[in-house]
């Protein structure tokens, strides 16, 4: 057998030399903070701020689902819940559709809807409640009162 014989090693070209950074001169120490009693005083009697009271989260109880939806018109009608969720779908999609048409809704057991603001998928409507519906206690704010 042949002796092998090592390859000669490649040389690799230098890297040029960093060139060397300036000093940054030195930070200044940071000036010595002078007491004031009455400044202290007046902010420890100050109120801290009020913060904006968060507006109350729907609780599950206080939502309507479409389950439970669905299972009251079945009663009130004596209708088999599967037709009488088709006919509560129906009437949904036609409230959706008039409300994307920005029409005002005229429903006589609710009320008054219209669209005041529509921002892409997001409207802010406006609910007259039916003269019944304001005679049980169900209206929020006076007829004057925006709300």
């Amino acid at each position: 057998m042949a002796a092998s014989t090592p390859k000669p090693a490649e040389e690799k070209p230098a890297r040029p030399a960093k060139a060397a950074k300036a000093e940054k001169p030195a930070k200044a120490a940071p000036k010595p903070v002078e007491a004031r009693p009455a400044a202290a005083k007046r902010a420890a009697k100050a109120p801290a701020p009020a913060k904006a009271p968060k507006a109350p989260k729907a609780d599950a109880a206080d939502m309507l689902k479409i389950r439970t939806l669905i299972d009251s018109v079945a009663s009130a009608t004596g209708a088999k819940k599967p037709d009488a969720k088709k006919s509560v779908e129906a009437v949904l999609a036609a409230i959706g559709a008039g409300l994307a048409a920005k029409s005002t809704l005229s429903l006589p057991p609710l009320g008054k809807l219209r669209v005041v603001k529509s921002n892409g998928s997001v409207m802010t409507l406006k609910l007259r409640l039916a003269d019944a519906a304001r005679a049980k206690g169900l209206a929020l704010a006076d007829e004057d009162e925006d709300s």
